[in-house]
């Protein structure tokens, strides 16, 4: 039924050809695009994925020239991962609209797109010529030169970003692809499970993520496959770790090591929800890692530690830099921050690296990869013999120094919530009631975009109620940057 789907789609497929250009035999057939326009698939990940590599290979046959894909959808909903994946079966050139940015200021992120430089790229590919598109480094915050693209390589082009689904884009898009869900649905589930029903959904979306509605939702509509992202850590690769203080005995050998070097400077930060007790219960933390311009957001502790390997899910997502002021302005707390300087040396799907944790004042050396038995191997070739450290950063900095209790101030995010704000956003105060449960984000009408269903919620231990009117105990607003 899938190929049957997929050859009526792109029988004489193609994109709407709005270019001003002298009718050819082969324009003819264009008017079938009214033909994909008609027939949207709402499909999951994995059926997505396999209809995307189908359609492909039925349109680079049946369409002369250039065949150009555009996968847009909110941060974290998995667009990167499957334009990884479909470019790792039919050996596809992606190009990231992040390498477009013309500033390091995000709060109007989609007037920080050069989509004049976008279009022109493709246009020059899609009329046979090579093309040059930018490089931009997220440590320096700018850009630092340009790669080129050949338009014969490989036959087929992914645009990958946020506004891959833009008006500006569409008449130069052979296949519209929008994915939602991931991080995006599961990062609203937990603050709706973390702070009750007292804010409507529209009120979360727009607290954490607040170009959606208005930016990013209208384009989805457009899109002829729609894809919903429900397990978004299902496709991800596991990273197995190799962690040692970098004083151990044999440690210093770890630059035999040979590969590309280079060079990161993070901000790791742990959010406690409203709702959290005294006890530590690190997995109900929210984890945000900046890098340069860059936030990166995963849910709690997902990892797994077997012998003297930590085994975890690749399991981080980008988020724009509003998110993490959304969710301080709803109530969660910086409650450990620390900088990780990083020196890697990465060969092939190996990586070492000295990694400095500014609270603990110690160095750390760290082997990672996909195969386990890989990176065994490779600590017994340099040299590196543990003691090995299976506990995490964040572990070891709160055997240290004890978790912050309740009533501790704050941490300041490395951000400024005042400035260039779009809105305030007035964060629910907590009070306590009687027990009930949460109501289930998955019982509340969505279309869409909004979410993937969820099939449940676990049960709460203690429920919290917030109210942003409690006028007696005043109000706290914070911007959004």
């Amino acid at each position: 039924m899938d190929d049957e789907v997929v050859q009526r789609l792109f029988h004489e497929g193609g994109r709407d050809y709005f270019q001003q250009q002298p009718s050819t035999s082969s324009s003819s057939s264009s008017s079938s695009s009214s033909i994909l326009q008609s027939l949207p698939l709402h499909v999951s990940f994995d059926h997505g994925y396999y209809l995307l590599v189908k359609s492909l290979q039925e349109l680079r046959e049946k369409k002369e020239g250039l065949v150009t894909v555009g996968i847009g959808g909110p941060s974290g909903s998995g667009k990167t991962s499957l334009a990884e994946k479909v470019a790792s079966v039919i050996g596809c050139d992606v190009i990231s609209m992040e390498n477009y940015r013309t500033g390091v200021d995000d709060v109007s992120d989609l007037d920080s797109i050069d989509f004049d430089a976008l279009v022109q790229n493709l246009e020059d590919l899609t009329k046979g010529k090579d093309t040059l598109i930018p490089v931009f480094d997220y440590q320096q915050k700018r850009r630092i030169g340009s790669k080129g693209i050949k338009s014969i390589s490989s036959g087929v082009v992914i645009v990958d970003g946020t506004y891959a689904l833009h008006a500006r884009l569409r008449s130069l898009l052979d296949i519209r692809v929008a994915v939602v869900g991931g991080v995006h649905f599961s990062l609203l589930s937990k603050v709706r499970y973390d702070i009750g029903d007292s804010c409507s959904l529209d009120y979360l979306i727009d607290s954490i993520f607040p170009m959606f509605r208005k930016h990013i939702e209208p384009d989805l509509h457009h899109a002829q496959i729609r894809i919903n992202n429900s397990f978004v850590s299902s496709f991800r690769e596991a990273i197995y770790k190799l962690k040692c203080r970098s004083e151990s005995p044999g440690g210093h050998s770890a630059y035999a090591f040979h590969g590309t070097a280079h060079t990161d400077n993070f901000i790791e930060m742990y959010l406690r929800p409203p709702s959290a007790s005294e006890e530590a219960r690190t997995n109900d933390w929210i984890k945000v890692r900046q890098s340069g311009i860059k936030y990166y957001l995963s849910l709690g502790d997902q990892r797994i530690v077997d012998k003297h390997f930590i085994i975890r899910p690749k399991a981080e997502f980008e988020v724009g830099r509003m998110t993490l002021g959304g969710l301080l302005a709803l109530g969660y707390t910086v409650v450990v921050s620390y900088k990780r300087a990083s020196s890697s040396v990465s060969d092939g799907n190996l990586s070492m690296s000295l990694e400095t944790i500014d609270t603990l004042s110690e160095t750390f050396i760290v082997l990672r990869g996909t195969d386990r038995k890989t990176v065994g191997a490779e600590a017994m070739r340099i040299g590196v013999n543990g003691p090995w450290i299976t506990k995490s950063y964040l572990e070891l900095i709160l055997e240290r120094k004890g978790v912050p209790r309740l009533n501790t101030p704050p941490l300041l995010p490395n951000t400024s919530t005042t400035s260039n704000q779009e809105r305030a956003i007035v964060a629910p105060r907590p009070i306590r009631t009687t027990p009930n449960l949460v109501n289930r984000l998955e019982d509340l009408s969505q279309p869409w975009t909004r979410s993937p269903t969820k099939s449940k919620m676990e049960p709460m231990v203690e429920t919290w109620h917030f109210t942003s009117s409690d006028t007696s105990h005043g109000s706290s607003v914070i911007g959004i940057t």
